[in-house]
């Protein structure tokens, strides 16, 4: 009886097994990012691992705040969604968002976020709601302390810190967030050479080149020029914020697409010429002007161009010259290799290398090669270069001869940068117009940045920073071995 009472379940389930019925995987909680305590709140710690969490009166929110963990005289003044938490959980570094959509307001260590904006929370902020007195709840970032290469308490405090988006011979760069105003910019760390290192050549990056960099950037106010928005000066290392470019860089978009068409190379030729302009007004030879250093704002085929990394930029006296060897050697000017630091050259290399520049987005090849039979250096010095890309055929005759001009090795004979302006290439109207607009929009985005405009943050995830910097990085080879 006993064994007919327990009916043998385990040769029904291997049955069952047996004719293929799936097995039910247990779902695994993906991992906590962070936790939201109780203050003056009576609550069990909330774990954080959803990309969102909704916190009021409402009976739907992932915490329902009600009698039994606030006193009625609060509770009426919290509204039925009072504020969220957000976060992007495609990657690690990305920062933490809580919305504000109460009607008495949700704050951050005191300070109000407002109706329908947010601020980034970070470890310990005391998120209060219905008043800045009532210090509802602690947030705890599950990532605090994990190691990081940056040591300025400044930064630190004000920004949340988020990958790395670019490294290179002349620094380190990372995504970062205004805690408060949650823009993205783009931070460039510059070590600086300790003064008994003798490994690598201090020209890179001793003290002098990095101020130097520090100081023409805080200078500079152009919409086709990178703005400087913060600097921190440290012991070890100089960090720059610098206004953020998601477009990645001209190099990129050149190799992505092959070569670029006649009227897109117009257009992003056309605002790195007023960038030129700008800094040659301004007495600032770049000495530096190559793809990697030409920021894009989107993903658009038609938008803004930013010039970037003035750290082999010099200050140039009307009628001064400038002696030293510097600049990436497939973009440089033939005087600069043939003076070997002992002549001289002037603001005319930057008209060389822009030169090269163009010449790259209209055949996506450069025209100096060691692959062309002799050194790319001996072709340089005796300007020898050929249209010999297949796409040339489609170039027009104007374009073709604005190259010629500009790659030519006396540099008496080169255009400045006004002739080039003046050019019946780039007066096209259509092109110069869509210039202007893009610059007008870039100047509005500077000016409401200045004003701590909110943005929406969840345009800025971690898929649109991929491969996206601010300053002269090393590219991967395999990507970039063609320019």
């Amino acid at each position: 009886m006993d064994s007919e009472a327990v009916p043998n379940t385990q040769a029904a389930t291997q049955s069952e097994m047996m004719q293929g019925t799936p097995l039910l995987s247990q779902q695994i909680e993906p991992p906590s990012y962070g936790r939201l305590l109780g203050k003056q709140v009576q609550m069990k710690s909330l774990e954080l691992n959803r990309s969102e969490f909704k916190v009021g009166r409402d009976e739907v929110c992932d915490l329902t705040l009600d009698k039994d963990n606030l006193p009625s005289s609060k509770l009426n003044r919290v509204s039925k969604l009072h504020f969220t938490i957000k976060r992007d959980l495609g990657d690690v570094t990305n920062p933490t968002y809580i919305y504000d959509y109460s009607r008495n307001g949700t704050y951050i260590n005191a300070r109000l976020i407002g109706p329908n904006k947010c601020m980034i929370l970070k470890h310990e902020d005391i998120i209060s709601i219905a008043g800045a007195d009532l210090r509802a709840f602690v947030y705890f970032d599950l990532r605090h302390g994990v190691s990081t290469d940056i040591k300025a308490q400044e930064l630190l405090d004000r920004y949340h810190i988020g990958k790395k988006i670019g490294c290179g011979a002349y620094g380190t760069v990372y995504l970062l967030y205004d805690t408060i105003s949650c823009r993205p910019y783009a931070m460039k760390q510059v070590r600086k050479d300790p003064l008994n290192e003798r490994s690598r050549p201090t020209f890179l990056n001793d003290a002098q080149r990095v101020m130097n960099e520090v100081d023409i950037m805080k200078s500079l106010n152009h919409p086709c020029v990178i703005k400087m928005h913060d600097i921190v000066d440290k012991p070890d290392s100089v960090y720059m914020v610098l206004e953020y470019m998601k477009g990645g860089d001209l190099l990129t978009r050149i190799l992505e697409n092959r070569y670029l068409t006649e009227k897109t190379a117009k257009l992003y030729f056309l605002q790195m010429c007023l960038a030129v302009k700008y800094l040659h007004e301004q007495g600032i030879t770049h000495r530096d002007l190559k793809p990697d250093n030409m920021l894009l704002r989107d993903s658009d085929e038609y938008t803004l161009l930013k010039v970037t990394d003035f750290g082999l930029s010099k200050f140039v006296r009307k009628n001064s010259v400038m002696r030293t060897i510097c600049g990436t050697s497939l973009y440089v000017a033939p005087e600069v290799l043939k003076s070997n630091g002992r002549g001289s050259y002037t603001r005319k290399v930057d008209i060389w290398s822009m030169g090269v520049v163009l010449f790259a987005m209209l055949c996506g090849s450069l025209p100096f090669s060691d692959e062309y039979g002799t050194p790319a250096t001996e072709q340089i010095k005796r300007g020898e270069f050929k249209m010999r890309q297949s796409v040339w055929k489609t170039v027009t005759l104007p374009a073709r001869k604005l190259v010629s001009s500009m790659l030519c090795v006396n540099s008496n004979m080169r255009p400045s940068i006004d002739k080039l302006l003046q050019s019946n290439w780039l007066r096209d109207t259509e092109v110069v117009r869509t210039a202007e607009r893009l610059m007008k929009v870039s100047l509005a985005g500077v000016a409401a940045s200045s004003e701590g405009m909110s943005v929406d943050p969840q345009r800025n995830t971690a898929s649109d920073v991929e491969n996206n910097n601010t300053g002269s990085l090393d590219p991967p080879p395999s990507k970039r071995k063609r320019l």
